[in-house]
């Protein structure tokens, strides 16, 4: 199960690429988390998924995220995955399969999902638009339209005088 945003992520036990193991919540306390999940070396969707975010590991850290990859793999082969695509932050094995799709959790330090995307709608540009803006969605027309509105009816609304 893919959690939600708002959800709160349990703290996962992982193991890193050199078998040691590493906690979820250790990973995300120095700030927010982008984890990508894939299911392993041959996962294609999640090979382009660590693809796209390769190349924006370093505006992402510039903005205080941390990232790093899970998969349901054996250490050795993430080690050996991490040195031949060239990918500039750290590989997680998540022994349990708690993360069983492809996708994104962007996660803060008290675990809970801020942002998500399974699979093909993982986009590093709207990822990274989305922590510029502070962690916010952004405002569509209905929003602004109801904004105006409701400024226009407080300003034109007769105003009742104190007795």
């Amino acid at each position: 199960m893919f959690p939600k945003v708002g959800d709160r992520v349990p703290d996962l036990d992982l193991l890193d690429e050199a078998g040691k193991p590493a906690k979820l919540s250790s990973l995300a306390g120095r700030g927010p988390l982008l984890t990508l999940s894939f299911s392993g070396p041959d996962d294609r969707a999640g090979i382009k998924l660590l693809r796209d975010f390769r190349d924006m590991t370093l505006a992402l850290r510039q903005m205080g995220v941390s990232i790093c990859g899970i998969a349901r793999a054996d250490p050795m082969s993430l080690a050996y995955m991490r040195a031949e695509r060239g990918l500039g932050f750290p590989l997680f094995a998540d022994p349990d399969g708690w993360l069983d799709e492809t996708g994104l959790l962007l996660i803060d330090r008290n675990l809970t999902v801020k942002q998500r995307a399974i699979g093909a709608r993982a986009d590093a540009d709207r990822l990274l638009a989305f922590v510029r803006r502070g962690g916010t969605r952004k405002r569509g027309l209905r929003d602004r339209v109801g904004h105006v509105l409701l400024a226009l009816s407080h300003a034109i609304a007769p105003r009742r005088l104190a007795r």
